[in-house]
Order: C-alpha cells, then structure tokens, then sequence
C-alpha cells in the first residue's frame, strides 16, 4: 500500500491501519493474546485458573500501559470484549485480534496444526470494532500441509478484503521431526523459511507480515556477535515484502536481546514490533507491589522500543500529497466505492 493509488479500494484497510499506528505511521504494539500460557503465569496449574482471573490480570496490565502503544494485540476469551466493554483499552488505541486456534501442550508448547478457531471470523472481528486480524501459520515449505495452509490464507485475505480489515500474518518455523533446532542446518533452515514465507505470504494478498527474528544473536566482547547474518536475512525480508509492511515479534527472549534484533530490523526497512513477554516479563502475577513496579518497566520498554522504530524504521506509508489526492478522489469517488472488486 505504498502507492495510495493501487490501495483505493482498500480505504478502510488504510483506515484501520492508521489506528494501529502512531501519527507518523509506525506500529508500536503491546501483545498480550497469549492463551494458556499465560494462565500459566497465574498458577502453575492452569487449568485451576478461572475466566474471571485471567480477565482481571489482563485488564490490570492494558490498563497500566495501554497509552505507551500504538495498538494491543488481544485475545477473543479474556481481554477483547472485556477491554471494550469496560473502556481499559482507550479509544484511541488500535485493537488487534488473533484469529487462529492454538494447540497448548502440558510442557507450555504449541501444536503446529495450522487452524482457524471455531465460531470466531472475520465479519465478527470486524463488526466488534477491530482494526486488525491476526494468524499464526505454522509454516515449512516441506511439510505436508503446506496447500492447506496457503487456502486458509487466501480464504482469510478474500475475508478481509470484503470486510476492509487488514489481515496480520506471523508465520513460525518449525524443526522436523528428529531435527536439532539448535544445529546450524536448522539455523540456517529456520532464516531460508522466514525468508521465504515473507515471499510466499506477501504474494497471497496480506497486509502486514509480523515475523520471528531472522539469525541468531551470540554475546561477543563488541556486541555485534551474529549481527552481520542477521542484517542480512532482515534485508531480504524486506525485499520480499516490497513495500508491504512488516514488524518483529518477541518470542520468548529477554528485553535487552530483543531491543537490539529491533534496531536490526528497524534499519533493514521494518515498520515496528508487536511485542510481548520481552515487555511485559514480571507484570504478571506475583505480588501486586511486583506487578506494579513490573508495570512501569513495561511503559519504559514501550517507550524505549518506539523510540527505536522511530529512529530505525520506516512508517508503513508515506502520505500522498492533499492535491494529488484531491484532483484523483473527485465528487462521487463514494459511488464507485468496491464496485470493481
């Protein structure tokens, strides 16, 4: 959507994208969508964990940070309607939802089945006042499922464009059954299939890539310890979105690994970060004097990160000119409106 022109159509989609982001056009946003996991955090038995818990924990951490982010990536159990209803998440803060059923194991991982949750779409997600969709696909181009998977995604891209909802997608790569993922065949692999899907993924419609950090950073007395493959990898995400945006996601790395694959990120052409246990480590459960010092920590990080983007990165668009606009989006531009589609 770098060109406004080729995106008239899409207006809404821009619309929507304007409210994730900050005024000069980056996307700072605090994730908090985590599932069991997090209920987890609560109580080591998370199945003891009831709704309203993990209701309130959510609401607690929204409430305490919410204005240090462009957007909140929430989930459709605890934190969505809840966070409208009650007003926890500002007006003036974009909303982002998953879409996507996640398997979660007793060892706090996830099943690599690629799926959509029941009973939640696209037209709901729209109609509650969303400004965007996101998927989780788990993704090896030599996997069984792969056409599956691109059916999904394209069924979920023509949903978002009927409905004018920008569709998010976080591909994550996955070892093979028997693989080392700490070999360096499967480093190396997971870069190549990061790269790859941003390729694959842009080719089928979407509209922003969130992705997993391409390389691996090792300590080294300078710092700098695998940033050369890793500035590279970031390079040619970027070429693969031509001009679709994309931000970096957290994983499960500490704040200060991911502040600097941010920075990396951010000078290869990256728009911002949908961030979160590297933010928000320690502001859940535990001893509400510890949440709250662990609360305002997340608002620094927050602010540290965007401070980064802004420097770093690129706004995901660059708005035309008013009388470029003016002379092309004439009187009745409304009465053509999707009509081409």
């Amino acid at each position: 959507m770098s060109d406004w022109m080729s995106g008239r159509n899409s207006l809404g989609k821009i619309r929507s994208l304007t409210r994730i982001s900050t005024t000069d056009g980056f996307i700072a946003t605090l994730a908090i969508d985590h599932p069991e996991n997090y209920l987890g955090l609560l109580d080591p038995d998370w199945r003891r964990v009831t709704s309203a818990e993990v209701t309130r924990s959510k609401l607690e951490l929204i409430a305490a940070v919410a204005r240090h982010a462009s957007a909140l990536l929430v989930d459709p159990l605890w934190s969505m309607g809840q966070g409208i209803v009650t007003g926890v998440i500002p007006g003036d803060v974009g909303i982002i939802t998953g879409i996507e059923s996640l398997s979660y194991q007793a060892d706090g991982g996830f099943g690599t089945k690629t799926a959509v949750r029941e009973h939640w779409t696209v037209e709901k997600i729209k109609t509650l006042g969303a400004d965007g969709v996101k998927m989780v696909v788990w993704w090896r181009p030599d996997a069984a499922d792969v056409d599956d998977i691109r059916r999904t995604v394209e069924g979920l891209v023509n949903d978002c464009e009927q409905h004018q909802i920008p569709l998010i997608l976080e591909p994550l790569w996955y070892p093979a059954e028997g693989q080392d993922p700490t070999g360096e065949a499967a480093r190396k692999e997971r870069v190549e299939t990061l790269v790859g899907a941003a390729r694959e993924f842009v080719d089928l419609g979407i509209d922003v890539l969130k992705t997993e950090f391409p390389g691996d950073l090792v300590d080294t007395p300078d710092g700098s310890g695998g940033e050369e493959e890793a500035v590279d990898a970031a390079r040619a995400i970027d070429a693969a979105c031509a001009g679709t945006p994309w931000v970096l996601l957290s994983g499960s790395g500490t704040y200060d690994v991911f502040r600097r694959q941010l920075g990396i990120v951010c000078r290869a052409g990256a728009s911002g970060f949908m961030a979160g246990r590297a933010i928000w480590t320690g502001a859940v459960g535990g001893p509400e004097h510890e949440r709250r010092s662990a609360a305002g920590r997340c608002q620094t990080r927050l602010d540290e990160c965007l401070a980064i983007v802004r420097a770093e990165g690129r706004p995901w668009r660059q708005s035309p000119p008013v009388d470029e606009v003016a002379d092309a989006l004439v009187a009745g531009w409304h009465e053509e409106y999707l009509e081409a589609r």
